[in-house]
């Protein structure tokens, strides 16, 4: 766990947030109520009344997606610097999404009213919510091609690469940060859900890059050790 300082800091160099221009990102921050989750715990559930943007400062979330046939399900994992909640906002519409805690997080949550606020004394604030659904559509895109490949291993790869950057969606913070370790919560089963392999395949194709020095799996988590070479190897197999 982090300050609220340094959590704030954090949310400045990466995701959504960063994207944004300083006068903003100060009117969000100052706004913004700051909490600490327990692990397990819903954010917002599916069809719950909308209330502003959360973002994650530190800690995990699984985006638990409605819009499939078979709904709901857990989607991705999301971190430091993932934000949602604006298409509530936008549509005066109830949550299409729900998020839940994967670990002990903490976040922000900018209510509704704040950021109507916001919006009064800087207009563009609108054009930086629009920014936001921008990430989330890019992100959407990326992650149904990367489930279109034939490769069932490259697949399991590109949605680990899509979910091991600090954030979910914007720019990523630049520098030390880029290869280091990473823990993405989720569970293998969850995992081949979210790839259409089976089981079985995925834990094949787990310990191939478990020998190779790529990953370590754990108990309802996997660590990225090399998160370049990870990237590397599905540029191979895609």
């Amino acid at each position: 766990m982090v300050d609220r300082k340094v959590g704030y800091a954090l949310l400045r160099q990466c995701g959504w947030l960063a994207a944004t221009p300083q006068e903003f990102q100060d009117a969000v921050l100052q706004r913004s109520n700051f909490y600490t989750i327990g692990k397990g715990k819903w954010i917002y559930r599916p069809d719950d009344e909308g209330d502003g943007l959360w973002g994650v400062v530190d800690g995990g979330l699984h985006v638990i997606l409605t819009q499939g046939i078979i709904a709901p399900r857990a989607g991705v994992f999301a971190s430091t610097g993932f934000w949602t909640g604006e298409g509530s906002l936008l549509a005066r519409e109830p949550r299409s999404i729900g998020l839940r805690t994967t670990r002990k997080s903490q976040m922000v949550h900018l209510p509704g009213r704040a950021f109507l606020s916001i919006a009064a004394e800087q207009p563009e604030a609108w054009r930086w919510l629009g920014l936001l659904t921008f990430f989330h559509m890019v992100g959407a895109l990326g992650l149904r091609e990367d489930l279109c490949l034939r490769d069932p291993g490259a697949r399991v790869v590109a949605s680990l690469c899509r979910m091991m950057n600090p954030q979910w969606g914007g720019p990523s913070i630049a520098g030390a940060l880029r290869n280091t370790e990473v823990t993405i919560d989720i569970s293998q089963t969850e995992l081949a859900d979210l790839c259409n392999v089976s089981r079985s395949l995925l834990a094949h194709l787990l310990a191939e890059m478990k020998r190779e020095g790529l990953i370590e799996p754990g108990y309802g988590s996997i660590t990225v050790l090399n998160p370049e070479a990870l990237e590397k190897r599905l540029s191979v197999l895609s």
